[in-house]
């Protein structure tokens, strides 16, 4: 007769605020095609991440990149 009978196994992972936030913006820029070689913003790509409001917490991933080359052709015949 076993003492001992195990039931449960437990795993434990950490992670850091800037390594959570490294994350949250690389697989955002990922997700629309900004990411460019070595895992950086493809160039002119800029990214900020802040906490989200009140008690629901959260975070706000903002990405600012470069006008596309096709609106900047509209624009320009428009004369904006």
């Amino acid at each position: 007769m076993k003492l001992i009978k195990p039931h449960e196994i437990r795993f434990t992972a950490s992670i850091t605020e800037e390594e959570l936030r490294a994350r949250l913006v690389a697989e955002t820029l990922e997700n629309i095609g900004a990411l460019g070689p070595e895992g950086k913003p493809a160039v002119g790509v800029t990214t900020r991440i802040t906490r989200g409001e009140s008690r629901r917490g959260g975070y706000t991933i903002t990405v600012t990149t470069p006008m596309p080359a096709s609106l900047l052709a509209l624009t320009a015949r428009e004369g904006k």
